[in-house]
């Protein structure tokens, strides 16, 4: 039994390998599309009948390729922007830097829960 998770990505992977084969100008197979996307045909052909859906990483790849509207077809949420920039940038940065930034979101975690408990506390 296919569930409506698995069906709503399969219309959305068709109609975006539609969009592709216009976009091209001429008649294109799913082999062409795989290998635009970087993935094999029997991968493809899984997703479009609905066995299978993207992994993580697949899912990353088809977000960039067609848009973040791959999370809303898998019915996933979105990934936070700012988290997504913090991930790329943080590679480049010092270990220095890597360790003042975890420390003052944790301070800053930590000193939010502490004022919304007793936030909390007065209302009783």
């Amino acid at each position: 039994m296919i569930t409506l998770l698995l069906m709503n990505f399969p219309t959305f992977l068709e109609n975006q390998f539609l969009v592709w084969q216009q976009k091209s100008g001429k008649r294109r197979s799913l082999e062409e599309f795989a290998a635009y996307l970087g993935i094999s045909q029997p991968l493809l052909s899984l997703w479009l009948n609905g066995r299978r859906k993207p992994g993580s990483g697949n899912i990353e790849m088809l977000a960039q390729v067609f848009g973040p509207e791959v999370y809303d077809a898998l019915d996933l949420p979105r990934p936070d922007p700012d988290l997504q920039t913090l991930s790329r940038l943080w590679p480049r940065l010092t270990e220095e830097t890597r360790h003042a930034i975890r420390e003052k979101a944790e301070r800053y975690v930590t000193e939010n829960e502490q004022s919304h408990t007793f936030s909390k506390g007065e209302n009783l």
